[in-house]
């Protein structure tokens, strides 16, 4: 579902919110003892690892989902790539009772991106308020647009705070919110339970940042295609960036890199040529890059980076320049880290 009316400007904002799979939902971002995480809808969450991105930012980055309560339709996910930038919002801030704020105010206003990142603010009423949700209608003067794919997650803010999460329309110009107060009684208490070496964090290696834009033909994953099928995303001769992620909180080996680019006849596409590696050896708070190298892939898509076993958290492979200039796409086929 989405929210498609006029925007209420507004200069600045602590709530943080992503796009969830390009337009799939939103999620919203905050901070907890050191880490970034995200709260959306489980049905937002379709698949235990989701893409986020903040476009207007060129922000990118990937959601684990370590936690489901499928009776409230509630996610929570631990969240990496540059998006972490954004996580400014705490935990704590979410914990406050807000039935007294309920009670004295029923104007606020819905909070939500467009697809190109641009953040909307719609004023709502709120007409039906239970101790689980508010229901909220558009204002008249706003209510020119209807409920459409996209507008799960977005959030409701009344006075600067967060109220609630949208969940579902009752109609074109009605959303449903799950009140923040009691998301933050049903799954506080295992977030504050979750560690990095428990659910929170997934096996191997995850590819949570990607700087290019992608084919129209293809989703956007924030490069989780480059495990999964061929990567094709647009070059238009400026750098860009792959971020992988060995480990979430610490610096673990690293032997080899090993790219592959099966191009073939394909007129519009070629593979990269130059690409420079950096790595990030410090811990999420404090980032520690450095370069180590910049290699050529040969013509025919092969290029093996050897590192001789560094200890890293973080590396970045740069995408400097690509074999056919002239050629309006830059494809990957095969990443792996070893």
């Amino acid at each position: 579902m989405g929210l498609c009316f006029a925007a209420v400007p507004r200069t600045s904002s602590a709530t943080q919110i992503a796009l969830v799979d390009q337009d799939v939902g939103h999620a919203l971002l905050f901070r907890h003892r050191g880490n970034c995480y995200a709260i959306l809808p489980s049905h937002v969450a379709e698949r235990d690892s989701f893409s986020l991105q903040m476009p207007l930012q060129n922000l990118i980055g990937a959601g684990s989902v370590f936690l489901r309560d499928e009776a409230s339709d509630l996610a929570l996910a631990f969240v990496e790539g540059d998006v972490v930038q954004r996580c400014l919002d705490d935990w704590s801030s979410f914990q406050g009772d807000l039935t007294t704020l309920l009670d004295n105010q029923k104007s606020g206003e819905i909070l939500r991106l467009s697809p190109e990142g641009i953040q909307d603010r719609t004023a709502g009423d709120v007409y039906v308020v239970t101790p689980d949700i508010v229901a909220v209608r558009t204002s008249d003067a706003l209510a020119l647009g209807e409920i459409q794919k996209g507008s799960s997650g977005s959030v409701l803010e009344i006075g600067g705070r967060v109220i609630g999460i949208a969940q579902r329309a009752s109609s074109g110009s009605e959303a449903v919110f799950y009140r923040m107060d009691e998301i933050a009684r049903r799954l506080g208490s295992e977030l504050s339970s979750a560690t990095l070496g428990g659910g929170a964090q997934q096996d191997g290696f995850r590819v949570t940042g990607w700087s290019g834009k992608m084919d129209n033909s293809q989703p956007d994953e924030a490069g989780q295609g480059l495990l999964e099928r061929p990567f094709v995303a647009q070059w238009d001769g400026k750098p860009q960036q792959i971020e992988i992620t060995l480990h979430p909180s610490e610096p673990v080996p690293l032997n080899r890199i090993i790219l592959g680019s099966t191009v073939g006849e394909r007129a519009t596409q070629s593979p990269p040529k130059t690409i420079s590696l950096q790595v990030d050896a410090g811990a999420p708070e404090s980032p520690f890059w450095r370069s180590v190298g910049i290699k050529d892939m040969t013509p025919r898509g092969e290029l093996v980076i050897d590192t001789g076993g560094i200890f890293v958290r973080r590396v970045r492979l740069t995408v400097n320049s690509v074999w056919f200039a002239d050629r309006p796409l830059v494809r990957l086929d095969r990443l792996e880290v070893e």
